[in-house]
């Protein structure tokens, strides 16, 4: 007669990206996403503000979650460093930054995102966030 709720809620958690948003990503997307059902955390929340990019992707791994930042020079860096010394984490995507007038299309790319893919499909890959327009 199919699953118990508890177990299927389990799993369905299992399928659905986590994202943290560092502190160059407004906080509004956050509110937004959540309305949406996702699961989202600021840096802001996290009390991470001013922190070093590395500590906010240790946050996030540690969480469980994927990091989205307009940061792509460090971030690839930082990808690159972890992927040598066989660290891993849930995933990074960036995105060049988009203005708060181009909010509505910052938005449509996340939920393209969460829509189409799986904690599997990023963890520890980089990620243009462009890359799920489709």
């Amino acid at each position: 007669m199919g699953q118990p709720p508890q177990r299927a809620q389990g799993l369905k958690e299992q399928l659905i990206i986590k994202l943290y948003l560092d502190e160059m990503v407004p906080t509004d997307l956050a509110r937004v996403l959540r309305q949406y059902g996702y699961d989202v955390m600021t840096a802001q929340e996290a009390g991470m503000l001013g922190k070093a990019d590395v500590e906010h992707l240790e946050y996030a791994s540690a969480q469980g979650r994927a990091i989205l930042t307009f940061n792509i020079k460090d971030f690839a860096k930082l990808h690159r460093s972890w992927h040598k010394e066989g660290k891993h984490h849930a995933g990074i995507i960036v995105s060049p930054e988009l203005e708060m007038r181009r909010f509505g299309e910052l938005l449509r790319l996340c939920l393209k995102l969460l829509d189409q893919a799986i904690p599997e499909d990023i963890a520890d890959r980089l990620c243009y966030l462009q890359e799920f327009a489709q």
